[in-house]
């Protein structure tokens, strides 16, 4: 009942707008119609199909977000002694929920102020509408105490993968906690590889990247699956950014 409810205000809009369509293409052929007014009432016709596709977009946001519940944090971060939920973990939370709306997020890179890097996400909606999103932030190539630990392009895809998390964290009002819960467990945390991280860490290919995974043995990648998608985040970025 609820659902039929919801989808109401839609459905009286879009009976609207293809009622006025009708009526458009009616006019148009008619040869004494004002081809003028013709013009005016297909630009109407047009922002409602757009006020519609924006209502819907907002109904899906609206019911996704209703739906997410905080992320668990799983990292630490040894620098600020504090814990965090990683990019990965964040996905497999949200992504189900909001892709079950219509509603769907890519990113993208553009200009920004001298030193900063501009990471920007379109947010898509299945009925046309979309928006969107950019953060700013100066390349992520130096630790707590501002000794330069990464290379350029090292830097560049740990700030791309710190950007989308912080993106689609706004965008979806997603929060994250420790899981304080005694009736569940946290997994338990290991170290990567050691030799399997610095494999992966030295390919500049996605192909590269993949064969390294291949001869990784099941044990090594169980600790690795975060790193990979690190390596894969910044290779795409710089390949993004040589384009």
């Amino acid at each position: 009942m609820n659902a039929i409810v919801e989808r109401k205000p839609a459905e009286v809009v879009q009976s609207n707008a293809t009622s006025l369509l009708q009526a458009i293409t009616g006019a148009a052929s008619n040869p004494q119609t004002d081809i003028e007014k013709i013009e005016r009432l297909f630009k109407m016709h047009q922002q409602m199909v757009a006020q519609e596709a924006e209502a819907a977009f907002n109904a899906a946001m609206a019911r996704a977000q209703a739906k997410i519940v905080p992320v668990a944090n799983n990292a630490a971060n040894t620098q600020t002694n504090s814990r965090y939920a990683k990019l990965a973990a964040i996905n497999k939370a949200i992504t189900p929920i909001y892709t079950a709306e219509g509603l769907s997020i890519s990113f993208n890179s553009g200009d920004a102020a001298q030193g900063l890097m501009r990471t920007i996400a379109i947010v898509s909606h299945a009925q046309g509408h979309s928006r969107q999103y950019h953060l700013d932030l100066p390349p992520d190539d130096v630790g707590a105490k501002g000794t330069v630990n990464k290379t350029q392009v090292h830097a560049l895809g740990s700030t791309s993968s710190y950007a989308r998390r912080y993106l689609v964290c706004m965008i979806f009002n997603v929060t994250t906690e420790d899981d304080n819960d005694g009736n569940r467990k946290r997994p338990t945390e290991v170290e990567p590889d050691a030799a399997g991280k610095k494999a992966l860490e030295a390919c500049g290919s996605i192909s590269a990247l993949k064969a390294a995974w291949k001869a990784l043995t099941s044990e090594q990648r169980k600790t690795l699956i975060d790193v990979g998608e690190d390596c894969r985040a910044r290779i795409e970025a710089a390949d993004k950014g040589a384009a």
